[in-house]
């Protein structure tokens, strides 16, 4: 019996860990790169499904010592929760077709890694839930 319990307990724990649901990313999310903010990702639920923006800060390294030169503000583009993941689609600033394809993994409640899957070399970058 207690064999069963404990057993049942652990399969229990890791479901509830895998089931996050949209609630769980509400919220403002930064993210720094050299010293520097680079992403600021906000998630809301105002009509009952998950939406918000991205703004990419675009930094330079020319002169030494990184600093922001521009700002990419971006609607996220049919945001979806896989399980520890939220997947999302950003159009692109130079209005290619092909719109950017991010990745975001919750690696606990309040930290995560963003990576856009089709940037060429973009970073993984970790975020941070401030609000």
């Amino acid at each position: 019996m207690q064999e069963t319990l404990c057993a049942f307990l652990i399969v229990t724990t890791a479901l509830a860990t895998q089931s996050n649901s949209s609630s769980d990313w509400t919220g403002v999310w930064q993210g720094e790169l050299n010293g520097q903010p680079s992403v600021v990702l906000t998630l809301a639920q105002d009509n009952g499904t998950l939406e918000g923006t991205l703004v990419l800060n675009i930094i330079s390294r020319d002169g030494g010592q990184p600093r922001i030169i521009a700002h990419e503000p971006h609607t996220l583009m049919q945001p979806r929760v896989e399980g520890v993941r939220l997947a999302f689609q950003l159009k692109r600033i130079d209005t290619s077709s092909n719109p950017m394809n991010f990745n975001v993994e919750l690696t606990s409640p309040d930290h995560a890694k963003i990576h856009c899957l089709n940037c060429g070399d973009a970073p993984v970058v970790e975020i941070t839930r401030i609000d």
